[in-house]
């Protein structure tokens, strides 16, 4: 837990951008399909990862503000774990090229 911790606490100060409004998304039972049309790549998401998305689309977003908006967007109930989740989740998009941090709000 110790890893996790660092990693949520080294995400302070820092904005996630969307990369492109160009995303292609289409909805195939519960999942999510996204292509970017700028690396010829399709994405698989769940609903979730489709909520950061759409979350970061509106505006660029901390990880405590996305984490905030999900709960809310989905009911749920404080989980310790849930920033961590959400962190990695991040990251993951951003190997990706789905988004971008920087680290301010510009």
């Amino acid at each position: 837990m110790i890893w996790v911790n660092n990693l949520i606490s080294g995400f302070d100060g820092i904005y996630w951008y969307p990369n492109s409004s160009l995303l292609r998304i289409e909805e195939w039972d519960g999942e999510f399909t996204v292509f970017q049309p700028e690396s010829g790549k399709t994405h698989f998401l769940n609903e979730m990862g489709l909520q950061i998305l759409t979350i970061l689309d509106r505006s660029p977003a901390t990880l405590e503000t996305v984490c905030k908006a999900l709960s809310e967007y989905f009911s749920l109930q404080s989980d310790k774990d849930f920033p961590g989740k959400i962190a990695k989740t991040l990251l993951r998009f951003e190997a990706l090229g789905l988004i971008t941090k920087v680290r301010e709000h510009v």
